[in-house]
């Protein structure tokens, strides 16, 4: 027996009396400041390993300098997933014959990523907060929630659709290698049940549209080719966003086939739709680390690429998107020049 446990067995007594004593200290530390504790803690230790490991650093460095033309590339296709998804919901304004102005609508889709990034509780602020632009575009409150609603839906089923996608890409390799049978056939059920069933499909839309917004039935119109054009938005709204993850890895030459970035991809933006931290809280980052660890991508380089990936796609967004909050309703100053007149043609 260790010489140590007698000690231990007299210091229980006064370790339980410290404890009762601290209960109630406790229970008046709000959560959401142990969170954030938490949150920087993990982030220390991340810094402080990679501080240490030399082999990580180097490749790191190439975040500052990375390749011009494949940055540009991650910053345009980053901006047409952000407009890709103002379309979606401009399209179901349309629904109830509101048309919305796509510069609300971006400053929306911005803002909505600055809170759900930067606060604790951010998704409800961000829902609050697009509520409230939907209103001033025109919208009721039943159009509102239904393009909230509409949207999320649409977002829901294309990320699984680009995860059977992935699957089919990534063959016999991945994380999902064992799952890959199944997760096929589920997708091409789905497929055939939609197409035996899209005139039901569009009925359902149209009845959905309809329970949302009464005081605007008469004047709702969801036809097949609506859904189908939000289908095809919300789709590109996941493809350019894995095309940023693509181009950033390609700026810090980092050589990750296409198959493994699609797969990996949609397995980080299922882990980023639970609202466990804000922003992601360093959960996407590891999934995408792990899910690349998972087809033999280990470099440096991948880490590198996935830190530039996310900056561009969440936390570079965050301050633009509070300037695009705080900047909300003013008119920017405007400069006229005033020309010289020209001097008056001699009459002949």
């Amino acid at each position: 027996m260790d010489s140590r446990s007698p000690n231990l067995a007299r210091s229980l007594p006064a370790m339980s009396a410290v404890r009762r004593r601290l209960e109630p200290v406790l229970e008046r530390i709000p959560r959401r400041l142990v969170r954030l504790i938490f949150m920087l803690g993990g982030a220390a230790l991340v810094v402080g390993v990679a501080l240490r490991s030399r082999s990580l650093l180097a490749p790191l460095g190439t975040v500052t300098h990375p390749h011009l033309g494949w940055l540009s590339v991650a910053v345009l296709a980053e901006a047409a997933s952000l407009a890709a998804y103002a379309l979606i919901v401009r399209n179901l304004l349309g629904f109830g014959d509101v048309a919305a102005r796509m510069r609300s609508l971006l400053r929306a889709t911005i803002g909505g990523i600055a809170m759900s990034a930067s606060l604790p509780g951010g998704q409800a602020a961000s829902a609050a907060y697009w509520y409230k632009q939907l209103r001033r575009e025109g919208a009721d409150g039943g159009l509102a929630a239904l393009a909230m609603i509409g949207s999320m839906l649409a977002g829901v089923l294309s990320l699984a659709g680009v995860l059977v996608i992935g699957v089919a890409a990534a063959g016999h390799h991945g994380p999902l290698a064992a799952a890959r049978l199944p997760i096929l056939g589920a997708g091409v059920a789905l497929l055939v049940l939609h197409w035996v069933l899209r005139r039901r499909v569009a009925s359902a839309s149209a009845w959905f549209t309809r329970r949302f917004t009464p005081e605007r039935a008469n004047r709702i119109s969801a036809s097949g080719r609506d859904i189908a054009a939000i289908g095809a938005l919300a789709y590109a709204n996941w493809l350019f966003d894995c095309a940023s993850l693509y181009a950033a890895l390609a700026a810090v030459h980092a050589s990750v086939p296409l198959q493994s970035i699609v797969l990996t991809y949609a397995i980080a933006q299922l882990v980023a739709s639970l609202p466990l931290l804000p922003g992601g809280g360093g959960t996407v980052e590891v999934s995408l680390a792990l899910g690349f660890a998972a087809f033999g991508h280990t470099s440096g380089s991948v880490i590198a690429g996935i830190l530039l990936f996310r900056l561009i796609s969440c936390w570079g967004l965050v301050p633009v998107g509070w300037l695009a909050i705080a900047l909300e309703g003013r008119r920017l100053p405007s400069w006229k020049i005033r020309l010289p007149q020209p001097a008056p043609l001699p009459l002949a």
